[in-house]
């Protein structure tokens, strides 16, 4: 499987889905290229970044956004950039429906200890999308696209020990969905 993965000039978050991942995954860079899912790691795109989003959004290929792509994926989509903060969520609300819910196990109120350092509210998210993660003070800590589409921006490390239970099975669930679309 081929998955195209914007923002990680180290291989850091390649080498993590690697060790969490079974399947054989190949990652690739560059618009011209096939792949069948697509991660966004960084905030800072350049055009052959642009294209991979708007490829994989015409194709309808799976997309997240994860910590610094959660911002891009919302740029990109007409949103408001992120505001800086220090702020400190405790408690989370999974939306009752959303598929990022269905993945995590739950809707409701979650407790969490996730440390925030940008954010944004309902104001600022892109009219694509609807909030299904929030944090207590009205922070989106989780956005998704509606219907069949499966594009997701989240605002936490994935591999973070301190994330909820559940939580985990995000990119777990997001590979799985891209090996559907090599079927």
């Amino acid at each position: 499987m081929k998955i195209a993965l914007i923002g990680d000039s180290e291989n850091i978050f390649s080498e993590k889905i690697k060790s969490v991942f079974q399947e054989d995954i190949e990652f690739v860079y560059e618009s011209n290229d096939h792949f069948e899912g697509l991660i966004i790691v960084s905030d800072n795109l350049d055009t052959d970044q642009k294209k991979i989003i708007l490829k994989s959004n015409e194709l309808k290929i799976p997309i997240i956004g994860i910590d610094d792509g959660f911002d891009a994926l919302n740029l990109f989509f007409g949103g408001n950039k992120s505001i800086k903060t220090e702020d400190n969520a405790t408690q989370l609300f999974l939306s009752p429906g959303a598929k990022l819910s269905h993945i995590v196990g739950g809707s409701g109120w979650v407790k969490c200890n996730f440390k925030l350092t940008s954010t944004i509210y309902g104001k600022d998210l892109s009219e694509s999308f609807f909030s299904s993660i929030i944090s207590d003070k009205g922070e989106i800590i989780g956005f998704e696209k509606a219907g069949n589409d499966w594009q997701f921006g989240i605002k936490f490390d994935i591999f973070s020990q301190d994330i909820p239970r559940g939580f985990e099975n995000i990119i777990n669930v997001f590979l799985d969905k891209c090996s559907d679309f090599v079927k």
